[in-house]
């Protein structure tokens, strides 16, 4: 009987806790059915991130016509953007922009919402590398391995050393000669020419730095001067018959028994009928020479042949070379030595030697009154010239010693200066200063100018 008892109360006791449970769980159902169900918008996909300075373009693709807003956090939550999102854009890709970004490696979630804000979608996350002021530091500009400027044409040649990674763009400026900066914009590339139009001074550049293929900015490095030479021309003076410059009597041009003159320059005649000189310092007119006698030293193109003619004269004896040949309408660099401490003469065409020849001890000097007559011959001191030279001349100089080969070649292809060692004289004779009929043509040197005969200019 005790038994049937206990095992009454047991029941008892039991479904006394299931009914406790119950009333339970139906107070928590109704719980969530107050707070209503949670419903999930789609997860935004499709994001990519462009980096920029201090900032990036966003682009996603909203999958859910419910969603009406996307928040981006970063920084762990501690930091984060709203953005809308326009109706009617399923399946379009849409950008915005976060501003004011702290340059670090970030991990951005994005989650968009509805427009009551009770519906949302799972996050996702992305991370991307901004850039700032500490990336831009530590660039560097590229390096140039030569650079020219080639006046006449206003272009500007640049031989660049190897592009470091992530180098994009190359900027140019300058100061113009209408007194405005000027900027030109090249790509990477091993060898740039560029038409720097109005160029006056202050040339300058900085390289452009892309950090990743996709980013929105370009950083670039402060900007430094672009050092640059200007580009080596054969240009020159055109005489045409009768047409000569006088450069005045100098001791300067005269050989002495203890020391040598290199004459070097270029020249270009359409024509070799007849006999023309380059160049001569000697009078032939008795009248004139006076003590010094028939004395000088020259250069000539020989009538008929084109042969090149250096002479040197003393007391009227002539020691000359000849050699083959100048070809019509062609650039010939002819060097002429007149070594009168060692008693040598020498001729180069083009920077090859081509004769050479011994003088008598009885040879002292050239020293003579004499002024230098170019493209002629000036004979006396009233006369005109004769053997005149049709043509041009370019890069007439005089030196102070009998130049090397090395030297020589250098001389080829390089321009002097006021600084250059061992010039006596130099004439860039493009650059003929005056109007009208009085025109000179300046020495680099600054001391022996020239001036010209029966030209005219406006």
């Amino acid at each position: 009987m005790k038994s049937i008892i206990k095992y009454q109360l047991y029941v008892w006791l039991v479904l006394l806790m299931g009914f406790i449970s119950c009333d339970k769980m139906n107070d928590l159902h109704d719980k969530y059915l107050q707070q209503g169900e949670t419903i999930y918008l789609s997860r935004t996909n499709d994001i990519t991130i462009l980096p920029g300075n201090q900032r990036a373009k966003i682009l996603f693709t909203n999958k859910d016509p419910k969603a009406r807003s996307l928040t981006v956090y970063w920084r762990s939550k501690t930091d984060s953007l709203v953005f809308p999102i326009p109706e009617n854009t399923v399946g379009q890709e849409l950008e915005i922009m976060l501003p004011d970004l702290p340059e670090d490696f970030l991990t951005f979630e994005f989650v968009a919402k509805s427009a009551d804000g009770k519906s949302k979608s799972l996050p996702a996350e992305l991370s991307a590398r901004i850039y700032g002021e500490r990336y831009r530091a530590s660039l560097n500009h590229r390096l140039t391995e030569s650079a020219s400027y080639l006046e006449s044409a206003y272009q500007l040649d640049i031989l660049w050393r190897e592009a470091f990674e992530g180098a994009a763009k190359i900027e140019i400026r300058y100061n113009g000669t209408d007194d405005n900066i000027r900027t030109r914009e090249v790509p990477i590339e091993e060898r740039s020419i560029v038409y720097l139009n109005l160029f006056k001074d202050n040339l300058e550049y900085r390289t452009g730095y892309v950090p990743v293929e996709n980013a929105i900015d370009t950083f670039y490095t402060d900007y430094a001067t672009l050092p640059f030479a200007e580009a080596y021309v054969v240009e020159g003076l055109e005489f045409i018959s009768g047409q000569y410059m006088r450069i005045p009597h100098h001791a300067d041009f005269d050989i002495a028994g203890n020391e040598a003159i290199t004459v070097t320059c270029w020249v270009r005649t359409p024509t070799i009928a007849a006999t023309q000189r380059i160049f001569a310092k000697r009078y032939t007119a008795v009248a004139d020479y006076g003590e010094y006698g028939n004395t000088g030293y020259g250069l000539a193109l020989l009538g008929n042949t084109g042969n090149i003619y250096p002479d040197l004269v003393y007391q009227g004896a002539t020691y000359a070379i000849n050699v083959p040949s100048i070809s019509v309408n062609i650039w010939t660099h002819i060097t002429a030595v007149y070594d009168v401490a060692n008693k040598a003469m020498s001729v180069y065409k083009d920077g090859v030697s081509i004769g050479s020849r011994t003088l008598p001890a009885t040879v002292l000097s050239t020293t003579n009154i004499a002024d230098l007559a170019v493209g002629g011959h000036k004979a006396s001191v009233a006369g005109n010239p004769g053997q005149t030279f049709t043509g041009e001349i370019a890069h007439l100089r005089f030196w102070n010693k009998a130049l090397s080969f090395a030297e020589i070649q250098e001389d080829m292809e390089t321009y002097v200066t006021e600084e250059t060692p061992n010039l006596i004289a130099a004439y860039d004779l493009r650059q003929v200063e005056g109007s009208g009929t009085d025109l000179t043509v300046p020495d680099i040197k600054g001391n022996h100018t020239g001036i010209l005969y029966n030209f005219s200019r406006p």
